[in-house]
């Protein structure tokens, strides 16, 4: 049978029926799948366990600005940059370069420290990354 008889694919009926018949004797069977274990919290507790030691970089964000190359070059010891933050403003705390949470510059036995007055749900997470 030819394209333009109408029949693109050039099947004629015995093709079809013949193809019908060996769909029909194809042996069919069942999937059988293994019993799922119950599981157990013990086992998420171990693969945490692998992740507790591992490093990762914290970075507390009290500002920022925009400065070409020549500012930069032009930085001597008692220099002042003028960050987009003014001081009464929650810093930004950073894991990995993204932001988790927001809070305040504390002073704690001669070194500083954060006091996180804010956790930022995923919501945040994405706004902040525009």
């Amino acid at each position: 049978m030819s394209e333009s008889d109408g029949n693109p694919g050039g099947w004629n009926d015995s093709d079809v029926a013949a193809a019908g018949a060996e769909l029909a004797s194809a042996a069919v069977q069942p999937v059988a799948f293994g019993q799922l274990g119950t599981g157990s919290l013990g086992d998420e507790n171990k693969n945490l366990d692998l992740l507790l030691d591992v490093e990762i970089p914290i970075a507390v964000e009290v500002g920022r600005t925009e400065m070409t190359l020549e500012e930069v070059l032009k930085l001597v010891p008692g220099s002042v940059i003028a960050l987009d933050k003014k001081s009464e403003e929650p810093v930004d705390l950073r894991v990995n370069g993204k932001l988790v949470a927001r809070g305040e510059v504390v002073l704690v036995d001669d070194a500083y420290g954060l006091r996180i007055t804010q956790i930022i749900d995923a919501a945040g997470r994405i706004e902040s990354l525009r």
